[in-house]
C-alpha cells in the first residue's frame, strides 16, 4: 500500500472519520466526503477486478457495524446522521464489490 493509491486513501479516510465518532467529536463532515470519495474511487479501480485487495474488504466489512454502533453514542438528530451515514456507506462499500455485468447476460 503506498500513500497515493485507492486502498491506502480509503483506510485513511475511514480511520479519519470513525476515530472523530468513536471518541465524541460527532460527524466529521470533510472525513466522511473524503471517505465517501475513497470509497467512490475503489469502486472505479476495482470494477474489472475478480478480486479486491484484502485490506480494502477489511474496510468494507466494518464500515456498516462500526458506524451504526457508534450512533449509540449520540443522541437525537446527530444519531439520525451518522445512521443515514451508515445506510450511504453501506451502499456504497456494496458498489466496490459489485459484479460487473457481462455482454448480452440479462441481469
Amino acid at each position: 500500500m503506498t500513500t497515493n493509491d485507492p486502498v491506502g486513501r480509503m483506510v485513511r479516510a475511514w480511520t479519519t472519520f470513525d476515530e472523530s465518532l468513536r471518541n465524541g467529536s460527532g460527524f466529521d463532515e470533510p472525513a466522511y466526503d473524503a471517505l465517501t470519495a475513497a470509497l467512490r474511487a475503489c469502486a472505479a479501480e476495482w470494477a474489472e477486478l475478480d478480486a479486491v485487495p484484502r485490506l480494502g474488504a477489511n474496510v468494507l466489512l466494518d464500515i456498516f457495524p462500526a458506524t451504526a454502533a457508534n450512533a449509540a453514542l449520540y443522541g437525537g438528530v446527530d444519531a439520525d446522521r451518522v445512521m443515514r451515514a451508515a445506510y450511504e456507506l453501506h451502499a456504497l462499500a456494496g458498489h466496490c464489490v459489485a459484479l460487473r455485468q457481462e455482454p448480452g447476460r440479462p441481469r
